[in-house]
């Protein structure tokens, strides 16, 4: 199975010292080479002042990740090269949407160039993974910002001081004057077994993107508890989208391949848009949706199709559907975060309780440990998620604006500044900050179980410390007891008729007997004496 690093990461060399690739050629649908395309050659020129963008470009030649293509023959880098899945939605006229599926770049190429206006701007171009054809095509025909496939590629959440594929955060001021966002969310799927768990990281590893399958402080499912007798795990898989709009050219839309193993947790979240009365029924709206890549497509076209006036459609119409449900995902990772937590919180209060009514059943030491260290997955998980969703929101702010500021064209999806689309847009902005404040929430909710869990462990301490305590009190006890008889029976025998004598043993417990009395009556009453003891003082330094 291909794993996304495999072996050494750095084989082509790291950010410092790069070394001769031996993946540096392009590939023709028949493996042939073929010479670097002018959008490839524009990001190497590009890269000597954006760094950035030299990765992209290494992407580009390796046809994949750079760090798979050493495992991969020369047929699997051609083919990852050639691999496309795209569609076109044309609303020249809205009424009757044209659809084309393009399974080849050839057949992209033709219906780019091959109408009235290659770049005409009501399209919308609709891509599953990110090839390096793809990125040399639409790259060169729309003359894209190479920032919007850059941020695409992988999925990482920290750095080495070594690597390449670095990602570094970007100021508010520079997301907000793109024409492009990436979004990121997460996607949760429901494993049954072990077996479902290889195959979907093997399929992600098929991915020319990289994208990983976490499992770490997965919830409960009921493995070996009593609500359940199966058991089962969820896998929060790292996804993103990316859109780049242009009022002057097309609109494109890149998303992630579908993962198929597995099951969506809960059967997914649905639509995000109330249902339709008895007589608005459409069979689009019932008909089953298999990937993200349809279910887009799908009702794209059923929310155009269903605004017939021209100052209603826009860049917010068209890509709304793709916003929906991206936030259906975040909403289903929100309530699985709380789901995770609260299985946290009532281990910990599960616990204290049986603790509490059965004081034979005391908390076992591993339990809280297993509780702090599921707990400091999700706490090392929620910052990213509050990131990714501010910088969402960002985007979208900025992207929508920058829309409204491009050369405008007349056509049926012409945006106009009409209340109608402020509202649209406004509304998606809206649900982020929405979304943002409620992970926010979880993450303050995440410190206070940790707060809860390090009380109760210095309870647990302070506990133990008390019974250690008792402990050494039952041996002080017994040292005023053992201390006076090792005491007598030293004294006696230094005298050496005392061993003849018959009346031996008698003066020992005789002398032995009354010492010990008094040494527990000292030991027990200590703290009385002591008290009438300061007491005496304090009445002498007083009446001084």
């Amino acid at each position: 199975m291909l794993h996304p690093h495999v072996g050494d990461a750095y084989f082509t060399g790291d950010i410092y010292n790069q070394v001769e690739r031996a993946h540096s050629e392009d590939f023709t649908e028949n493996g042939a080479k073929s010479r670097d395309g002018k959008y490839l050659n524009h990001i190497k020129t590009l890269s000597s002042s954006w760094p950035r963008l030299a990765y992209l470009a290494e992407y580009m030649e390796a046809s994949t990740v750079p760090a798979k293509a050493k495992l991969l023959s020369l047929h699997d880098r051609a083919e990852r090269w050639n691999r496309i899945k795209a569609t076109i939605l044309s609303f020249d006229n809205l009424q009757d949407i044209e659809k084309k599926d393009c399974n080849s770049l050839e057949s992209l190429s033709r219906a780019l160039t091959h109408s009235d206006h290659p770049t005409k701007p009501n399209r919308l171009i609709v891509c599953e993974d990110i090839s390096s054809g793809l990125i040399e095509l639409l790259g060169s025909s729309f003359d894209i910002d190479p920032h919007f496939f850059r941020g695409h590629l992988e999925d990482h959440t920290w750095f080495n001081t070594k690597d390449p594929w670095v990602e570094l955060p970007e100021l508010d001021s520079t997301l907000k004057d793109r024409s492009f966002c990436n979004l990121r969310y997460v996607q949760a799927r429901y494993f049954e077994s072990d077996l479902y768990i290889q195959n979907a990281k093997a399929k992600i590893a098929s991915f020319n993107v990289m994208r990983r399958l976490d499992l770490e402080g997965s919830a409960l499912s009921g493995i070996e508890k009593w609500w359940d007798g199966k058991g089962g795990k969820v896998g929060l898989i790292r996804h993103k989208a990316s859109l780049w709009i242009r009022q002057d050219k097309a609109t494109n839309a890149w998303l992630d391949p579908t993962l198929t193993e597995g099951r969506l947790l809960w059967n997914g979240y649905g639509r995000l848009d109330k249902p339709p009365g008895m007589q608005e029924i459409r069979q689009s709206m019932l008909s089953p949706v298999t990937s993200f890549f349809e279910a887009f497509i799908s009702q794209a076209l059923e929310i155009v199709s269903s605004h017939t006036s021209p100052n209603k459609s826009g860049p917010e119409l068209i890509t709304a559907p793709l916003y929906s449900l991206i936030l259906g995902e975040w909403l289903l990772a929100l309530e699985y975060t709380f789901t995770g937590l609260f299985q946290i919180e009532w281990a910990i209060d599960a616990s204290r309780m049986h603790e509490q009514q059965d004081p034979s059943r005391q908390r076992q030491p591993h339990t809280l440990d297993d509780c702090l260290q599921r707990l400091h997955k999700w706490q090392r998980r929620l910052p990213f998620f509050v990131s990714w969703i501010q910088s969402t929101t960002v985007n979208l702010e900025g992207l929508y604006q920058v829309a409204r500021e491009e050369p405008q064209m007349q056509s049926p999806l012409s945006l106009h500044s009409d209340l109608a689309s402020d509202r649209l847009w406004r509304k998606y902005v809206a649900d982020f900050r929405n979304l943002h404040s409620r992970f926010s929430g979880l993450a303050s909710r995440g410190d206070k179980i940790l707060n809860i869990a390090t009380a109760i462990t210095a309870v647990q301490e302070s506990q133990r410390t008390m019974e250690q305590s008792q402990s050494l009190s039952r041996v002080t006890y017994l040292a005023f007891v053992f201390i006076p008889l090792s005491f007598v029976s030293s004294f006696l025998s230094m005298n050496s008729d005392f061993e003849h004598s018959t009346t031996a043993y008698k003066r020992f417990f005789e002398i032995a007997i009354p010492l010990c009395l008094l040494a527990t009556i000292i030991a027990l009453y200590s703290g009385r004496f002591r008290m009438l003891w300061l007491g005496t003082k304090r009445k002498v330094f007083k009446k001084s």
